[in-house]
C-alpha cells in the first residue's frame, strides 16, 4: 500500500526516506498498469501548438504581419497566446519563442506576448483599459496573464511571480524532463516534478478525451494551456487514465487537485485507476461537465453541463474555493453462474454513481452501440438526448425488459426483497439519476434524505420507459425496495446491466456490491 510514513520502513527511517522508496515503487507499479511509465510532453522548443480560431467577437491580428485575421482566418498558440496567419505560421515558429515547459534558472522571467488581449483586460501598472486601440498593441504574460501598455512595460518587474493562480501552476524549474529516442523522432519525458516551496502550492492537474462531445473535451484543454503549465493537462485520447496519475506518484506525498473534463464514465475510470495505483494521498477531484447526463457534476455543485466557452479563470476560483468532501466507492463483483463443475473467474467493477438493471440500462446500451458506430457523425449533447429518447420511445413499444422480477433475485443485507411486476432495479449512491432525477427523494414527500458519503446504498424499482419519462417531469415516484450496506442481485436469465454509464448485456451471474472505502472530492461552493 502506498503509505507514505514511518511506519511503513523497518528501523526507524524517517517519513521522507520512506516517501521516496514508495514514489519509486509507485512509479513501477504505475508503468506496469499503463504500459508506459513516462509521460510525453510537447517540446515547446520546436515550434508552437496551434488551434484554429473561433469566430468570436474577438479581433484578431498576426503576431509578425500584424494584419487583421477576417473571419478568423488563422491559427493561435493555445499554451502562449501568439496568432499567425497561415503565411506566417512558418516564421512565427521560428522568430517567436513559446511557453518554455522545463527550466534550470530558478529566476522565472515575464513571457510577454504582444497584442490580442482578452476582453476589459487593464493595464496592470497604471489600471486604465488596454488595447484601447485597434491593431497589435499592448502586451500580456502567459504565465501570470497581466497585461500591460506598451508605454508601462518598463515600470513592471522583470520577474514573473505567476499571478493569482501560482498555489495551482507548476513553474518550469520544478519539472525535470529527459529527451528519449523514438522510432521516429526524440520524445520529450517527464522525469520528475519537485515543491517549488510555495505556501499553500497544491498543484492543479486537468484531463480529459479530445473526443468526447461535440469537441468541448479539445476546447477545454485548450483554454486551460494559457493558463497553466501545458505540462499540467493531458488528453486522455491515446492513453489511460493511470498515465495522468502519475503526477500524484511523482508529487506524493504532496496533494494534488485533479480535474476530470468528461462525463461520468471518464471520471469513474479516472477513480478506478487512482483506487488501483493505492495512492496515499488520493487526488482531489473536480469535474467539468462534458457528458449528457453528468450526474456526479451535479451532485458535487459542477453544474449539469459546460458551456460552449469555458470561463477558466471562474473555473480556476471556483476549484481554489471548492471545499473537500468524500464519495462512497463500492466494489461490485460480477460472478457469472452455469450448470458445470468449472467456475468462472468473476470480473470486478467499480461503482460511484449507480447501477441499474433493465430498461433504461438497455436504452443506455442501445445508444453506446450506435455512438460506437461508423455512422455516428454528430456529438452534441441535444442530439444525445434526443437519442435517448428515441430508445426510450423504442423500449416503451417492445418491452425488452418487462417482467424483469421473473430474471433476478434481491438480496438487501442478506434479507430476499419480494419485488413486484416491474422493467428495471437502481442501485444508487449519488441523489442523481437519468441527467439530474433524485430517485429516492421523491415520493413519501421526499423526508429521506440521501448522502454519498454515507455507506449505504439505496435501492428503487421502475414499472416501465413510461415511468421512467413520468419520472423525469417529476410527476410520479419510483418502487422504494430498502437500503443496505450491501447488496446482491442473482440474475437466473441474460439482462442488460449498467455501471456509471457503461452498459453491457450480462448472462447469468451474481452481482454482489460491497464497500471499498471512500475517494477525497472537490465540492463547488
Amino acid at each position: 500500500m502506498f503509505s507514505f510514513g514511518e511506519t511503513f520502513l523497518p528501523f526507524g527511517f524517517g517519513a521522507f526516506a520512506g516517501g521516496a522508496a514508495l514514489c519509486v515503487f509507485g512509479f513501477y507499479v504505475c508503468k506496469r498498469l499503463c504500459g508506459e511509465g513516462d509521460v510525453s510532453l510537447r517540446d515547446s522548443s520546436t515550434n508552437h501548438t496551434w488551434t484554429p480560431i473561433r469566430v468570436t467577437d474577438k479581433s484578431w491580428y498576426c503576431s509578425i504581419c500584424e494584419s487583421f485575421l477576417i473571419h478568423g482566418a488563422g491559427v493561435y498558440c493555445d499554451c502562449c497566446g501568439v496568432c499567425a496567419d497561415p503565411q506566417c505560421v512558418k516564421r512565427a515558429d521560428q522568430t517567436l519563442r513559446c511557453k518554455v515547459v522545463a527550466s534550470t534558472c530558478q529566476v522565472h522571467l515575464h513571457h510577454w506576448v504582444k497584442g490580442n488581449l482578452p476582453g476589459g483586460a487593464a493595464c496592470a501598472a497604471c489600471g486604465d483599459d488596454c488595447s484601447a486601440e485597434p491593431g497589435l498593441v499592448d502586451f500580456e504574460c502567459c504565465w501570470c496573464q497581466r497585461t500591460v501598455h506598451v508605454e508601462c512595460l518598463k515600470s513592471i518587474g522583470e520577474e514573473c511571480d505567476f499571478g493569482r493562480y501560482r498555489s495551482m501552476i507548476v513553474p518550469p524549474f520544478a519539472v525535470q524532463v529527459v529527451r528519449r529516442k523514438g522510432r521516429l523522432k526524440k520524445q520529450l519525458l517527464l522525469k520528475a516534478v519537485t515543491d517549488p516551496g510555495w505556501d499553500g502550492w497544491t498543484p492543479l492537474v486537468v484531463v480529459g478525451n479530445t473526443r468526447s462531445g461535440n469537441s468541448d473535451g479539445a476546447a477545454v484543454l485548450s483554454a486551460f494551456r494559457k493558463f497553466l503549465n501545458p505540462v499540467q493537462v493531458v488528453d486522455l485520447t491515446d492513453r489511460q487514465a493511470i498515465a495522468a496519475l502519475q503526477w500524484c506518484v511523482l508529487l506524493a506525498p504532496k496533494a494534488v487537485r485533479l480535474v476530470v473534463a468528461g462525463g461520468d464514465g471518464t471520471i469513474a475510470r479516472v477513480l478506478t485507476a487512482s483506487h488501483k495505483l493505492d495512492l496515499e494521498p488520493e487526488p482531489l477531484l473536480g469535474i467539468i461537465p462534458l457528458g449528457t447526463g453528468n450526474d456526479l457534476s451535479r451532485v458535487l455543485g459542477w453544474g449539469k453541463e459546460n458551456p460552449s466557452e469555458v470561463d477558466v479563470a471562474r473555473t480556476l476560483d471556483d476549484i481554489g474555493n471548492a471545499r473537500i468532501s468524500e464519495l462512497d466507492r463500492w466494489r461490485v463483483d460480477v460472478t457469472a453462474t452455469r450448470h458445470l463443475p468449472i467456475p468462472l473467474q468473476s470480473k470486478v467493477h467499480y461503482l460511484y454513481n449507480y447501477l441499474s438493471v433493465g430498461v433504461d440500462a438497455q436504452v443506455a446500451l442501445s445508444f453506446h452501440k450506435t455512438r460506437q458506430s461508423a455512422f455516428y457523425l454528430y456529438g452534441s449533447r441535444l442530439f444525445n438526448k434526443l437519442l435517448y429518447l428515441c430508445f426510450g420511445t423504442q423500449q416503451a413499444l417492445t418491452a425488452d425488459c418487462k417482467n424483469l422480477e421473473r430474471r433476478l433475485e434481491l438480496y438487501l443485507d442478506g434479507r430476499n426483497v419480494a419485488l413486484p411486476e416491474l422493467e428495471s432495479i437502481v442501485v444508487l449512491n449519488i441523489a442523481s439519476w437519468a441527467a439530474g432525477v433524485d430517485l429516492w427523494g421523491m415520493g413519501d414527500g421526499g423526508n429521506s434524505q440521501q448522502c454519498h458519503r454515507d455507506g449505504v446504498l439505496e435501492v428503487v424499482g421502475i414499472y416501465s420507459s413510461f415511468h421512467i419519462a413520468r419520472l423525469q417531469m417529476g410527476v410520479s415516484a419510483p418502487v422504494k425496495l430498502g437500503r443496505a450496506r450491501e447488496v446482491e442481485i442473482r440474475l437466473t436469465a441474460a439482462a442488460p446491466v449498467q455501471i456509471d454509464g457503461e452498459p453491457w448485456e450480462q448472462p447469468p451471474a451474481i452481482l454482489k456490491i460491497s464497500f471499498v472505502n471512500r475517494c477525497p472530492v472537490l465540492v463547488n461552493k
